[in-house]
């Protein structure tokens, strides 16, 4: 009982002697024990307060004596007559101490003794919590199976949802009298919390099936005491969540913030407040859900609404800023921004730009850092201060600083981080315009034209897209000529950087861009039939993106590029126009084309007519059919997928499009070349296979012996 906490730590070690010598020692040490508990005189006195030390010291002397007579019982088996000191031990829980209850607490983890009787019923709080922090203690030894065996969790939801109890085994009979019915209350929040702490990840399935509706009814109950339990119970629960937890939990509470109850929403509120007691990477991850919400609720009409919303988001961001005391600062600019929707709020952001000096360091550091993640949140951290100013010149003083490291972002290996760089280059334009930033346009051109990697190239043209989008229409027209003109240079990293651009543009420019596909397809289909890899590799990127973002506002533009290719003579542009024709019909159907979705259904074809007509439909599935049997391999692989993935009956389809098929073939027969001579020979014989000498004569007149006279 030595006021000194380390004394206290030197005499516990006595546990060591005792688990060695205890047993044989047994009629010696316990009445050393129990001579210094305290009468039921002096605990009184000590719970009424009275300022004495002997008393006040009693706390310490009884977590020491729990200790002492745990690891002295502990050498017994149960039917040893000393094993009634276990006693001893639940009459120390009612110690209003809570150090001494979770002492005990982890004693009776190992004891499995019981405490009758006192979590729900008691007068005393002390009492009730030391109840508790005991019945998890059992709880925890026996197994955590054995809290649904005994129906001690339905009891705490019965007591929860203020019902009548009945419990048999490990809680006894509790009575459904009214005037108790808070006690039940309080007792199953001081429950649910020492669960939460002492079971701590073993609890986490029970928290998460149940008690979140429950606990949102018990944060509006009209006893302060419930209300300050259930407060300490969210505490405890979300401090024990996994990641997973957080996910199941939170839909939960964010569903009860568009109840058109007051209390409902203020309850769901305090709950969002609680999750700032999570652990830092799981409130890290819910942050960006929470925050908007908390937000929204900002600006309710009912005022306690208003202030829980504004207790919960100094919680959350309070917490989550406190391991970087130069942020801390700028919280309550933030708060207050977001409190005021007026015309102050620019004013008030603007404020933070004033305390850029202790933030940029901290950005600088992290966009020089090798983690991947920590560049791309430094990066959007640019981007976002760029969306802050109000005036240019207050950034100014920080572009020397930052722009050098976002350019070297901006060319890293992976293209997330690549991406987020190249908006927040973007950005900088954007906020501060192009005058501030003289040298960064060339640069990002000239990197365009470097042969060092592909990497390079591509982190150029995602910046530049983002650079012509920030500078306008106006601009764009005024460098489209020469960057379709270095599409077609003698050097091939030239070739494949331009192109490259193109694969980015869609994205930044948006609808804009449509408006000059006609200038810039031939360009691309150029590209593909280009002797080095890369450069075709480049153009079928293009058309890959600019298929996914006009297919369906610029079909008519894209599709006679596209089908002309399929016939083309040069197998590279055959097998990127059949790919990229597939890319157009998989949109059109509404399938991904992905092997995974398994074969056509009637469906996809009645979309594509839908959209094409039945005759264009008609001359493109005959084109297709025609480089099935195509003498390049790759080019035969890639349109099976894409008849497989849009035909669903083949014979079906073929009589359908027979007559087209027909003059496909015949004129391919009577063609100068070859290959394609070769084409229809093979086209013929299978379609004579798969349907025979009868139904390849439908619809047509004799198509055979014309094919032969050809």
């Amino acid at each position: 009982g030595d006021l000194n906490a380390d004394v206290r730590g030197r005499m516990i070690n006595g546990i060591i002697i005792i688990d060695k010598h205890g047993r044989d020692n047994v009629s010696l040490l316990f009445p050393i024990f129990e001579n210094y508990l305290p009468s039921d005189e002096e605990k009184l006195i000590f719970r009424e307060g009275a300022v004495n030390w002997s008393l006040w010291s009693f706390p310490f002397i009884a977590n020491s004596q729990a200790f002492f007579l745990f690891v002295l019982t502990s050498v017994f088996s149960w039917h040893d007559p000393e094993v009634h000191a276990v006693v001893k031990l639940l009459d120390v829980l009612n110690t209003p101490s809570e150090a001494v209850q979770r002492a005990v607490s982890v004693f009776l983890i190992s004891t499995n003794a019981v405490k009758e009787n006192q979590l729900m019923n008691s007068d005393k709080y002390g009492e009730r919590r030391g109840a508790a922090f005991g019945l998890a203690g059992v709880v925890k030894g026996y197994g955590i199976s054995c809290s649904k065996k005994y129906g001690i969790t339905a009891a705490i939801r019965e007591s929860l949802a203020d019902r009548v109890l009945v419990h048999l085994v490990v809680i006894v009979w509790v009575e459904g009298i009214p005037e108790f019915s808070k006690k039940h209350r309080e007792g199953a929040q001081l429950a649910l919390s020492a669960f939460c702490e002492t079971l701590g990840k073993l609890f986490e399935p029970f928290v998460c099936d149940s008690n979140v509706a429950v606990l949102l009814v018990s944060f509006s109950d009209q006893v302060v005491a419930v209300r300050e339990a259930a407060e300490c119970a969210a505490r405890s629960m979300m401090s024990q969540l996994s990641a997973q937890g957080v996910k199941l939990v939170l839909p939960s509470i964010l569903k009860g913030l568009e109840d058109k109850a007051w209390r409902t929403k203020q309850s769901s509120v305090q709950l969002l407040g609680a999750l700032a007691y999570c652990a830092p990477q799981q409130l890290s991850q819910c942050l960006p859900t929470i925050v908007p919400k908390l937000t929204e609720v900002l600006t309710d009409t009912h005022p306690k609404v208003q202030s829980a919303g504004q207790m919960a988001l100094q919680q959350t961001t309070f917490i989550n800023s406190i391991d970087a005391p130069s942020l801390a600062l700028l919280v309550p600019i933030v708060h207050r921004g977001l409190r005021e929707r007026s015309a102050e709020t620019k004013k008030k952001a603007a404020q933070i730009v004033g305390n850029m000096c202790s933030l940029v360091p901290i950005v600088h550091r992290g966009l020089r850092e090798r983690s991947a993640e920590t560049k791309k949140k430094a990066a959007q951290i640019v981007r976002n201060m760029c969306s802050l100013v109000i005036e240019p010149k207050d950034m100014i003083p920080y572009i020397g600083l930052l722009l050098p490291e976002v350019k070297k972002v901006l060319v890293d290996a992976i293209p997330e981080v690549r991406s987020v760089a190249a908006r927040a280059v973007g950005s900088l334009i954007r906020g501060m315009g192009e005058e501030n930033f003289p040298d960064l346009v060339p640069w990002l051109f000239d990197s365009l034209k470097t042969d060092n990697s592909n990497v390079e190239r591509s982190g150029a043209a995602q910046g530049l897209s983002e650079v012509l989008s920030a500078l306008g229409t106006g601009y764009f027209e005024h460098v489209l000529l020469d960057i379709i003109r270095n599409c077609s240079h003698q050097k091939a990293s030239m070739r494949d950087g331009y192109l490259t651009l193109f694969k980015y543009l869609p994205r930044s420019l948006g609808v804009q861009f449509q408006n000059y596909l006609q200038q810039v397809l031939p360009a691309i289909l150029d590209g593909l039939a280009d002797e080095n890899e890369s450069v075709r590799d480049a153009a079928l990127g293009v058309g890959h993106v600019l298929v996914e973002h006009y297919a369906t506002t610029s079909l008519p533009l894209l599709l006679p590029a596209v089908e002309d290719g399929i016939l083309n003579d040069n197998w590279r542009i055959q097998q990127s126009s059949v790919e990229l024709l597939g890319d157009l019909l998989f949109k059109v159907a509404g399938t991904s084309g992905k092997s995974d979705e398994g074969s056509s259904t009637e469906a996809h074809g009645r979309a594509i007519i839908e959209v094409l007509g039945r005759d264009k439909c008609n001359e493109i599935l005959a084109a297709l059919y025609m480089v099935r049997t195509d003498v390049s391999l790759s080019v035969r692989q890639a349109a099976l997928h894409v008849w497989k993935t849009i035909v669903a009956n083949t014979p079906k389809t073929l009589k359908e499009i027979m007559p087209v098929l027909m003059n496909t073939l015949i004129s391919f027969l009577a063609s100068s070349s070859s290959e394609r001579r070769q084409v229809a020979a093979r086209a013929l014989g299978e379609l004579v296979r798969k349907l025979g000498e009868r139904d390849a004569s439908f619809d047509h007149p004799n198509p055979i012996p014309s094919a032969k006279g050809s």
